[in-house]
């Protein structure tokens, strides 16, 4: 599936991706997609490790330079059927549209930049309609949250699992998450120069006793 979804393909459903695969047919590809159980949290963490490690030994291992990115992504939607799409602010279109947004946490590296964790922010009006949960599929467990929350949620899974550059973290978002990491680790927050940011760095965390 990660293969067909690198190569240059002239579509990418699952009978072309099948075909790029080596598959006689697309019944693999569409049992994945629509049918088989897997832990999706398990398989996010194992390729953000591997990505990590990867990065890591494009500069010899000096994690000295990397930091955490907080952000949002907002994607357009033609339908308010999606989980969380609503008509709120879209950094896509630059203004209010129908659209769905994720908070995410990018590790990034002189060497390079990987996604490592993402959470769908679900506004109050859908958080509260059961039957358009039940529908979208949204877990119990996704409330309504401010966006800062699920950003600080995301790095202290990264702190906890040790993929936290060792250096001090720095955020890069709009709004209130320019700031949120400086909660979640007592290091200084600072900024790198090759990631743009839109604000300025967030003041120092207070030292841990």
């Amino acid at each position: 599936m990660v293969n067909g979804l690198l190569s240059e393909l002239d579509d990418y459903n699952c009978w072309a991706l099948a075909e790029a695969a080596g598959h006689g047919s697309p019944c693999r590809m569409q049992h994945l997609l629509s049918r088989a159980r897997f832990d999706d949290r398990a398989m996010l963490d194992a390729a953000a490790d591997w990505t990590i490690e990867h990065l890591h030994g494009e500069q010899d291992g000096d994690s000295g330079n990397a930091v955490l990115i907080v952000d949002e992504t907002s994607d357009v939607k033609s339908s308010a059927d999606c989980a969380g799409a609503a008509r709120q602010y879209c950094g896509a279109t630059g203004g209010v549209a129908l659209c769905q947004v994720a908070v995410t946490l990018t590790y990034a590296v002189p060497a390079g930049h990987a996604l490592i964790g993402r959470a769908l922010y679900l506004p109050a009006d859908w958080a509260v309609d059961e039957e358009r949960r039940e529908l979208a599929g949204v877990p119990d467990e996704v409330m309504f949250a401010t966006k800062p929350e699920p950003a600080g949620r995301l790095l202290r899974q990264a702190h906890d699992r040790a993929s936290a550059p060792r250096s001090p973290s720095a955020t890069k978002s709009t709004g209130a998450l320019t700031c949120a990491g400086a909660s979640a680790s007592s290091a200084p927050a600072t900024s790198w120069p090759s990631v743009p940011t839109t604000r300025s760095p967030c003041p120092p965390a207070a030292a841990s006793p």
